[in-house]
């Protein structure tokens, strides 16, 4: 038999759901930011009750959870009232065009006409604000360039001022210093409700893992001691996409290996690798 047969042919796995352990999983209960989630939606509150709303900031280094709250955010708006939600990604929606495409897109359902000029597909889009209440989300706001970030902000964040808007605001930045790399005006109309997301504790990134792989694991693949010394690693970057990593990448050798669980030699290994 073949190396690819006998690969392709195993179909033991260790995992019920792999998925579990992408930094994009959106998981449905939300570990160690409560009081973040709860503030985002009391700050979304008001347009339901066609109020005006505030501006919302969400700060914090890479992986500390921004975009997994605001994302569960939207979903329980999307759920639970009529109200439409955009999400941008900046990583993907890198430029001032490439935002109000994806704005026009959730608005009216369908992309715009081919070779409008920006100037027409934004005012396409203030106008239909006008009539429709929404969630707008601009997640990394920081990838954008200085130009195509002063104009959202000065486009957006002033649109209940000019076109009569009811739109609810969140941006999410990296860090508090890309603020006062923008123009004077994009900085004062930044100062709205800002939703800091300090780096994970030792506790809580176990507490993340550990319900990661419960989800993710058959049972008795991973041991709560091994979990804790991969949380501990973790902590000393503050990051937990370093403890996801790390299990994923354990899991996957020992499914090549046929095995059934994960030994502390593995962890003692992967843990020095990805150093």
């Amino acid at each position: 038999m073949s190396i690819f047969d006998e690969v392709m042919g195993n179909n033991y796995t260790v995992f019920k759901n792999p998925d579990i352990f992408t930094i994009d999983y959106l998981p449905e209960i939300i570990q160690c930011r409560d009081k973040q989630l709860r503030s985002i939606l009391m700050n979304i509150k008001p347009v339901l009750l066609n109020s005006k709303t505030i501006n919302t900031i969400l700060i914090g280094n890479t992986s500390t959870g921004k975009t997994t709250v605001l994302k569960h955010a939207l979903r329980e708006i999307e759920e639970h009232t009529n109200i439409t939600t955009c999400y941008i990604n900046c990583n993907i929606q890198d430029t001032a065009r490439k935002c109000y495409l994806q704005i026009y897109r959730v608005l009216f359902g369908h992309d715009s006409r081919r070779n409008l000029s920006t100037e027409i597909i934004q005012e396409e889009v203030m106008n239909k604000l006008e009539e429709e209440s929404i969630i707008l989300a601009i997640d990394d706001l920081n990838y954008l360039s200085k130009n195509d970030a002063n104009k959202i902000i000065n486009d957006f964040f002033r649109a209940n001022e000019f076109y009569h808007s009811n739109m609810a605001l969140i941006v999410t930045i990296n860090n508090e210093t890309f603020k006062y790399c923008l123009e004077k005006n994009a900085q004062s109309i930044l100062l709205g409700h800002e939703i800091e997301f300090n780096d994970y504790t030792e506790e809580e990134i176990y507490t993340i893992l550990k319900y990661r792989c419960e989800l993710g694991f058959k049972e008795g693949v991973i041991s709560d001691s091994q979990i804790k010394k991969i949380s501990h690693h973790s902590a000393k970057y503050g990051n937990i996409r370093k403890g996801l990593t790390i299990i994923y990448m354990l899991a996957q050798e020992v499914d090549s290996e046929n095995r059934t669980k994960i030994e502390d030699e593995d962890i003692i290994k992967h843990i020095v690798l990805l150093d």
